[in-house]
């Protein structure tokens, strides 16, 4: 007969939550020391509690070498749990909590770029006016890295509108809030804000802001110029921040392609002019994302009703521009 030890580490592994925070902290530093001091221990106990958990699971998590430890194979597959884990151990405390009648929570979401401008704001006044106890954590950026951020349990819920044709990974569960457009975005003195017909020709003249993260997009707007028989944009600036391109288009001439609701305010203020381009690709759903093997505290319940309410209030994709 084989090892019996080596049945009881699979069928009863430890998942001791301080051991995981331990194993994280070095998984996404690369450095046992710094990991200590983000735990507040010493680099003994960090080794030392690492250690034992490649013990009790029975594999190896890092391999030591000169450069800091290199998380194996294992590591990775861990890491993804681990932080779930270590989520919904927070979520279940969370909702104990609210289920004895305390007045006091955390609440986590992520929300997308096209909420950033009024959905999300106006839904965490609402939210911190009904219940001014319960701290609000928000994480903003791209769907994908949301998306992630997701599955991995660090946020709860996620609001965002995706680019065309992005897959929702299967472990997670969409529904649609609203319907949005991409348009071509300038500042509203632009030479070209008033022009009556703005051709593909006078477009591709113009410097865009751009976002080297969204290759396949921007191959698109390309594959749209070619299309027509017309050069695409010589000039580009690359940037991975709405808030940069946002002032880039404000201060020069430059142009983008972004969602109306990310515009919006500048729109209506009359800061921004905008131009609805159907040769490119712009329609966009906007979506609540959660998880399906998880369930929603009531914190986080609350949260998403107040979104709700404020998409309802604000129709937002059908504002005349």
């Amino acid at each position: 007969m084989g090892d019996s030890r080596l049945r009881t580490r699979f069928i009863k592994p430890s998942m001791d939550p301080k051991k995981l925070q331990h194993f994280l902290a070095v998984y996404d530093l690369r450095h046992f020391g710094r990991a200590a001091t983000d735990n507040g221990v010493t680099q003994q106990a960090i080794s030392k509690s690492v250690k034992k958990l490649e013990e009790q699971l029975g594999v190896e998590l890092f391999e030591r070498g000169p450069y800091g430890p290199a998380p194996t194979i294992f590591a990775h597959s861990l890491a993804r749990r681990a932080k779930v884990i270590l989520s919904e151990a927070r979520l279940a405390a969370a909702e104990l909590s609210a289920l004895r009648g305390a007045e006091e929570g955390y609440v986590r979401a992520g929300f997308g770029w096209s909420f950033v401008s009024r959905i999300a704001p106006q839904t965490v006044l609402r939210y911190r006016r009904r219940r001014p106890n319960i701290k609000v954590s928000l994480s903003t950026g791209s769907s994908d890295k949301l998306f992630d951020r997701l599955l991995n349990g660090e946020v709860e819920f996620v609001a965002s509108c995706p680019l065309p044709d992005f897959a929702v990974d299967p472990l997670l569960e969409a529904e649609t809030l609203f319907g949005d457009v991409d348009v071509i975005v300038m500042r509203h003195d632009h030479p070209l804000a008033h022009k009556p017909d703005v051709t593909l020709a006078d477009l591709s003249e113009q410097t865009w802001a751009t976002s080297g993260t969204l290759g396949e997009r921007w191959r698109k707007i390309c594959a749209t110029f070619l299309a027509a028989g017309v050069e695409p944009p010589a000039n580009t600036i690359d940037m991975d921040s709405v808030g940069i391109a946002k002032a880039m288009i404000a201060q020069s001439d430059c142009v983008a392609l972004l969602s109306t609701e990310l515009v919006i305010n500048e729109t209506m203020a009359g800061q921004f002019h905008t131009l609805r381009r159907t040769e490119f690709p712009s329609a966009r759903t906007a979506m609540l994302v959660t998880r399906r093997s998880s369930a929603l505290q009531p914190a986080a319940q609350a949260l998403i009703h107040d979104l709700l309410e404020v998409t309802s209030a604000l129709r937002p994709g059908t504002p005349e521009l």
